[in-house]
């Protein structure tokens, strides 16, 4: 956690004890004896955890999604449950784009061959991202919207945007297309990037059914949460070559453990870019979260 959230909550008379390491079984031991916990993703306060923390007030996350905690069970034992989703819109979408550009020239393909002392380019022939069709799934939220934004204003793309919510104000906003369902939006793009939080609705949600209508050649972005994705299915349509690439920032486990998915992240020729879910890492970004997740403990326990 950034250090200036924590000084926050320092000067309001609070506590603090920062235990970064701490492991799921030091965590049960101890929770009891705190009513607020201040977590990021690898922290997992399960019903275990809740049933433990006899003096919880609080759990708040730094960061986006909610699926490291057992919010249903948490607010049932009257514990109020908050994340910070607006501190890293920028920096997952900046890195969302830099994952289409990477597919499209394949920069890390290039590197890689340039520090093993080949000199590949005659194999280079690139895209650009300038008139592409972008379906962005998830497009009225915060990161959604945001490389709407992005790919429209900077890039000159054409951007269709598909949502549950209604979305057509913003869409108006951006000049952004509106497909009338998922599907609509995956046969019609040449990139597609996913952007909505993962729970039991959106497991799968791009299956092998769904990813067979994109268009031969297009490309799968995700930064959103690595089960969104069906990885197996993924991984035989790229070996098939009906996508030509994939950007991916997140996975089933992570690290990966599978067999089949370091094969996934494995693919030669660039044909998948893969980082280390770091679509947050930015010093921006971590300030930002610590600052709001310190700001909302601040407003639930000094009301």
């Amino acid at each position: 956690m950034e250090a200036e959230g924590i000084q926050m909550l320092r000067r309001e008379g609070f506590e603090v004890e920062e235990k970064p390491t701490i492991s799921s079984e030091e965590l049960l031991k101890v929770v009891g004896e705190y009513e607020a916990l201040l977590v990021r993703g690898r922290t997992r306060v399960t019903q275990d955890v809740i049933q433990a923390g006899r003096k919880l007030k609080a759990v708040v996350r730094a960061g986006v999604g909610l699926d490291n905690v057992d919010v249903e069970f948490a607010r049932k034992a009257g514990i109020q449950v908050l994340s910070t989703p607006a501190a890293p819109t920028v920096s997952v979408a900046e890195l969302t784009i830099g994952l289409m550009l990477d597919v499209l020239r394949q920069v890390s393909f290039a590197d890689r061959n340039m520090k093993d002392g080949k000199w590949v380019k005659s194999r280079m022939m690139g895209r650009e991202l300038r008139g592409k069709t972008v379906g962005v799934i998830g497009a009225g939220g915060r990161i959604g919207s945001e490389v709407a934004r992005i790919l429209k204003t900077g890039f000159g793309t054409n951007v269709v945007g598909y949502d549950i919510t209604d979305i057509s104000g913003r869409a108006a906003e951006l000049g952004m297309h509106l497909a009338k369902d998922l599907d609509d939006l995956l046969v019609s793009c040449d990139i597609a990037t996913i952007h909505v939080p993962y729970f039991e609705a959106t497991h799968h949600l791009l299956n092998a059914e769904r990813m067979a209508k994109m268009k031969k050649g297009s490309i799968l972005i995700n930064t959103s949460r690595g089960d969104i994705v069906d990885g197996q299915a993924l991984l035989k349509i790229l070996k098939e070559r009906h996508l030509s690439g994939a950007g991916l920032d997140v996975f089933h486990s992570e690290p990966p453990i599978e067999e089949w998915e370091k094969e996934l992240v494995s693919l030669p020729d660039g044909i998948t870019v893969c980082t280390c879910h770091i679509g947050a890492q930015t010093i921006e970004s971590q300030r930002t979260a610590s600052v709001m997740a310190a700001e909302a403990l601040i407003k639930i326990l000094k009301p």
